[in-house]
């Protein structure tokens, strides 16, 4: 699964990834400005926060446990430093879907209760 790609084609990551379930094997990690046909291959979340922390917690709940490749593409940025920030960005986007989870997102999601899973985002400061 590629995020930019998800993107460029109007559709949402995390729904992908909820799709496709134990068929995953791999994610694209990026980010872009969601026009179509256009991927930009922007650092995961600088223009999507709360998507790629939707797909975090997606990928969480299929249980995923394949490789994620980071597929910016870093034209002014050093490609080294990109990366490193790409990673610091992937793990603390997974630690705080593992925080909402532990307050009890699944079970709001569960219970169709929108307005619980939005003003938990929003104490937990990911809105």
């Amino acid at each position: 699964l590629d995020v930019g790609h998800c993107l460029m084609a109007g559709e949402n990551p995390a729904q992908s990834v909820a799709i496709l379930g134990e068929h995953l094997f791999g994610v694209h990690l990026n980010d872009g400005h969601s026009r179509i046909g256009a991927e930009d291959g922007l650092v995961l979340g600088s223009v999507h926060g709360t998507m790629a922390l939707e797909l975090m917690y997606w990928l969480q709940r299929i249980g995923y446990a394949g490789h994620l490749y980071m597929d910016t593409f870093p034209r002014n940025e050093d490609p080294v430093r990109e990366c490193e920030f790409n990673i610091r960005r992937a793990k603390a986007l997974w630690r705080q879907a593992q925080r909402l989870r532990a307050a009890g997102l699944d079970e709001r999601l569960a219970r169709h209760d929108a307005m619980g899973a939005l003003e938990l985002l929003e104490a937990a400061g990911a809105l």
